[in-house]
C-alpha cells in the first residue's frame, strides 16, 4: 500500500523563507514529492499543525486535501505506477476530476475526457443532459432516484418524447452513474442506485416499421429518369447500401478499395469500432454483377477510398461533418425520387437497410443467415429487427376477415 501524506518539503529552501508544500508518495521504495502550494515554516505550523480555524486557514487545508483525494485516486486507478505518468496525470488540469456531484458537471467530464467516444455519442450525451434539465434544473447525483425517472418519463411522453428516445437518455445516465461509481469512484458506495432489481428497469423499444414492398423496390431499381445527376447519384448510393447487405452510409464513405477481397467486399461496420468489445465480425458482400457495376459506376479510381470523397488520415470530426452534409443531400434527393415514384414509404438512405432485411426475409431466408449478413451481434438483435419489419403482412393475415 502507499502511502500518500500531505508534507513541507524542507529539503530546499525557497525565496522569502518558504518551502514546497507537497503531497509525497512512498510507493515501493519510490518516492516522490509534487508541490501544491509555498508557504514559509510559520505559515505550516498554524495551519497544519496548530490547526487554526480562521476562514484562510480552513479554505487552504480544505483545497489541500482536495489535491491529496486527487493523488490518491489517480493512484487507484493506475494498474501500474508509473511515477512520470502519476505527475502528468495529477498536474493535468483538463481531466480534473468533478468536485462536486452536480450532474451536468458528470456529463462534462465523461464528454471531454472519456477515451474512444466519438463525436456522434458526444453529442447524444449533450442532449440527454440538456434535456434532464430541462425537466428539473441543476439536477445533482442524489436527485436520480427511481421515483424521478417513472415521473421524467411520465411528463416526457405526455410532451411528446418516444419510448426509444428516454430509454436511450436513461442508458446514458446510467452510464454516467457507473462511470463515477465503480471507476472513478467518486460517487459514494452509500448512493442508492436507482437501476435495476427494486429501482428502476430501463425498456428496450423495437417500434413497427413499415418498409417497402418489392414491387417498390423494383421501380427504384428500373428508374431512369432523373430531374439532375445529383437524383442519379443518391439513387445509385441506395441501391449499394441495400446491395452491400444493407450497410450503413458511414460504411460505404470510408471503405477503401483494398476492402475488395476477391469476389467480396470485406470490412467491419464503423458502428461497432467502439461500442462492442466482442463478438466482431467482418460483413463479408459478395460482390454480385450488379454490385460491381454499381462501384465501377459511382468509385473514384484515383482515391484508396471508393466513393473519393476522404482523404488518407482523416480525422473523426472531418469525417462526422462530411458524413452529415451528404446524408443531408442525399436524403432530399431521395425524397424527391420517393415522391416521383408514389412509395409508400419516404425513401431515405437508412431504408436501404431495412429493405435488404425485409426482401431476405420474404425470400424465406433464415433470421440467422440474415443475422450473420448484417453484421448483428447474436440472433436475438435479429429476431427483434425482423419483428418489427413488415406491416404489409397484417394485411395479407386480416384479409380473410369477413
Amino acid at each position: 500500500m502507499p502511502s500518500i501524506k500531505i508534507v513541507l518539503d524542507n529539503r530546499k529552501r525557497l525565496k522569502d523563507n518558504k518551502y514546497n508544500l507537497s503531497v509525497r508518495v512512498c510507493h515501493k521504495r519510490q518516492v516522490q514529492y509534487l508541490p501544491m502550494a509555498k508557504i514559509t515554516m510559520r505559515q505550516y505550523n498554524q495551519v497544519f499543525v496548530n490547526q487554526s480555524l480562521d476562514k484562510e486557514s480552513v479554505e487552504f487545508r480544505a483545497r489541500t486535501a482536495e489535491f491529496k483525494a486527487r493523488c490518491e485516486g489517480i493512484f487507484s486507478e493506475m494498474s501500474v505506477f508509473n511515477p512520470t505518468r502519476f505527475r502528468e496525470k495529477v498536474y493535468s488540469k483538463d481531466k480534473e476530476l468533478p468536485k462536486t456531484m452536480v450532474l451536468k458537471d458528470l456529463f462534462d467530464y465523461y464528454i471531454q475526457n472519456y477515451k474512444g467516444i466519438t463525436i456522434r455519442t458526444r453529442k447524444h450525451f449533450r442532449l440527454s443532459i440538456n434535456i434532464l434539465e430541462s425537466f428539473q434544473p441543476d439536477l445533482r447525483v442524489h436527485d436520480i432516484t427511481s421515483e424521478f425517472l417513472k415521473d421524467f418519463e411520465a411528463a416526457k411522453t405526455k410532451q411528446g418524447l418516444s419510448k426509444s428516445t428516454i430509454a436511450g437518455i436513461f442508458r446514458n445516465l446510467r452510464r454516467i452513474i457507473n462511470y463515477f461509481m465503480y471507476e472513478k469512484k467518486t460517487i459514494p458506495s452509500t448512493f442508492p442506485y436507482p437501476f435495476g432489481r427494486g429501482g428502476y428497469s430501463i425498456g428496450s423499444t423495437w417500434p413497427k416499421k413499415q418498409v417497402l414492398k418489392n414491387s417498390e423496390i423494383k421501380k427504384i431499381i428500373a428508374l431512369k429518369d432523373f430531374k439532375n445527376t445529383e437524383q442519379e447519384y443518391a439513387r445509385d448510393i441506395w441501391l449499394f447500401l441495400y446491395r452491400a447487405n444493407g450497410i450503413n452510409f458511414a460504411d460505404l464513405l470510408k471503405m477503401r478499395w483494398d476492402n475488395i477481397k476477391g469476389r467480396h467486399l470485406v470490412f467491419f461496420r464503423k458502428k461497432t469500432e467502439n461500442t462492442r468489445k466482442n463478438n466482431i465480425k467482418p460483413i463479408t458482400a459478395p460482390l454480385t454483377p450488379k454490385l460491381k457495376k454499381l462501384i465501377e459506376k459511382i468509385g473514384v479510381k484515383d482515391s484508396p477510398f471508393i466513393l473519393g470523397m476522404l482523404k488518407e488520415g482523416y480525422s473523426e470530426s472531418t469525417f462526422e461533418n462530411l458524413s452529415h452534409k451528404m446524408r443531408s443531400k442525399l436524403n432530399e434527393k431521395l425524397l424527391e425520387i420517393g415522391e416521383k415514384l408514389e412509395l409508400s414509404v419516404p425513401l431515405k438512405l437508412k431504408t436501404a437497410r431495412d429493405c435488404y432485411a425485409s426482401t431476405l426475409r420474404r425470400a424465406k431466408v433464415s433470421k440467422d443467415d440474415i443475422g450473420d449478413m448484417m453484421g448483428h451481434a447474436n440472433s436475438i438483435v435479429t429476431e427483434h429487427y425482423l419483428d418489427s419489419l413488415d406491416l404489409e403482412e397484417t394485411f395479407e393475415i386480416n384479409k380473410h376477415i369477413l
